[in-house]
């Protein structure tokens, strides 16, 4: 079974189990332009431990410009594109998932590294991975898109985090 038989398959299953209102709620939460905010929000955070901020407040935004540039070198519809016109037909890759993956991997490498800094990227993680289901769900990507969005956020935002790291400070 190739990619798009995959990508087809999992969408279908998705049709027909709808994430539910909860969810929905969760993918405002973890849009693009909130995961911004958020990203401000961790850099004041950051920046009053005395970390250093600014890569935090980027991480977001540099998934977000990647993302869509490659939205506009790929495009590929969504799996229901008449339910999207207004909100862009563009599917590949997943900023919803790609944006606040690559604040929460940046924070990962950038932020002290205690329990609470830990347990709560864990936890952020884990909206990410329901958000993405979400997507799939609602139609609004192809299962490959958000895995791609995670791709594009881990990694991007691993190299962020890593270059703002105080020297000699373990993970």
């Amino acid at each position: 079974m190739g990619i798009g038989a995959l990508d087809r398959a999992l969408e279908r299953a998705g049709r027909h189990h709808p994430a539910g209102a909860g969810a929905k709620i969760l993918a405002d939460v973890c849009s693009p332009y909130a995961s911004v905010a958020e990203g401000i929000a961790a850099a004041v955070a950051m920046r009053r431990q005395g970390r250093r901020a600014a890569a935090v407040a980027l991480a977001a935004p540099v998934a977000i410009a990647v993302g869509n540039a490659l939205k506009h070198v790929v495009h590929r519809p969504r799996p229901a594109s008449m339910r999207f016109r207004r909100k862009g037909r563009q599917s590949f890759p997943s900023t919803h998932v790609a944006a606040p993956l690559a604040l929460i991997s940046c924070l990962w490498w950038a932020a002290p590294p205690t329990v609470v800094w830990r347990s709560v990227l864990t936890l952020c993680g884990g909206a990410v991975v329901a958000v993405a289901v979400e997507r799939v769900c609602a139609g609004a990507h192809w299962p490959s898109d958000v895995a791609a969005g995670g791709l594009l956020g881990g990694v991007g935002g691993s190299a962020i985090g890593l270059t703002s790291r105080p020297k000699g400070e373990s993970a």
